[in-house]
């Protein structure tokens, strides 16, 4: 196998009978056939790769290729090799639905249900017809429906053994916070851990985002506050300071917020596409 990619890298393909042959137009057009085709997982790979390696495929034939390497690779289990095909794709076609629908995929099956509900959203955005990203969708809300009621039940037991658990107190903050079940518990839950814990920083990041979702917005700023105190290079601190000073009508420390988030922690800002977060509307205009 690592004999084939060296030969593929200096510009050799398995031509027919697994021959070798020099790559040009005809033989990336016999290996774009076969990767398309239905036959082995690794030759598909090998011939994918031929297209996306050959200088003179097209953009939207590159990103393809891509698409179907990775659809490949998620089926063989390849997860890690599928998710950097389907992200370099979507950065040759950022508006293609298909590779929104397959990266959703390999998420959903990977038990990564916000991901996989962020790009089934994005797949119907680009695409409302596309009915398999309707279904896989609705699949997946059942599915993160399941988990929460596991996680929930696995943590209410873990603190019936050992009450007042400060860290297992704070995980099931988070959880119903994110899922938005029931914040006046949730607020307990953090509350309660923080009094067994002062100045954890994990903690007033939890609870920023219990007040933020209860519309207690001045509340959740000043925990992100602390939190960002206590640890001033964490990314996703600063993104939930930055989304608190937005909803108080503080739009340029909540952007420098974010854009900084994004700096130290690549990938924040979807993060919390996963959060169930909804920022409020701003405040009407009304003239003095």
């Amino acid at each position: 196998m690592k004999k084939l990619a060296a030969l593929l890298a200096v510009g050799l393909s398995v031509g027919l009978g697994g021959c070798l042959a020099p790559v040009n137009s005809d033989t990336v057009e016999l290996a774009w056939e076969r990767c398309q085709g239905a036959g082995d997982a690794a030759l598909r790979i090998n011939e994918c790769s031929v297209v996306i390696g050959f200088d003179e495929t097209t953009p939207e034939r590159r990103a393809a290729a891509l698409l179907m390497r990775g659809t490949v690779r998620s089926n063989e289990g390849d997860y890690v090799r599928a998710l950097a095909d389907l992200g370099r794709a979507l950065r040759i076609d950022r508006n293609n639905a298909q590779i929104y629908l397959q990266r959703g995929t390999l998420y959903q099956e990977r038990g990564i249900y916000d991901n996989a509900t962020r790009d089934f959203d994005l797949a119907i955005s680009l695409q409302p017809d596309l009915q398999a990203a309707w279904e896989r969708r609705a699949q997946v809300r059942a599915q993160r429906a399941d988990a929460y009621v596991r996680d929930l039940s696995r943590l209410n037991d873990f603190l019936l053994s050992t009450p007042g658990d400060a860290e297992l107190l704070n995980s099931r903050c988070w959880l119903r916070t994110v899922n938005n079940d029931n914040l006046d518990l949730a607020l307990a839950d953090c509350n309660a851990s923080l009094a067994a814990t002062p100045n954890d920083a994990n903690v007033h990041d939890s609870r920023g985002l219990t007040y933020f979702k209860r519309g207690e917005y001045a509340a959740s700023l000043a925990d992100y506050e602390a939190a960002v105190q206590l640890e001033p290079e964490r990314g996703h601190f600063l993104y939930g300071r930055g989304l608190a000073r937005l909803a108080l009508g503080m739009t340029a420390e909540g952007n420098a917020d974010m854009a900084r988030a994004e700096e130290l922690e690549p990938g924040v800002a979807q993060d919390y596409t996963g959060y169930n977060i909804l920022l409020p509307e701003p405040a009407p205009f009304k003239p003095n």
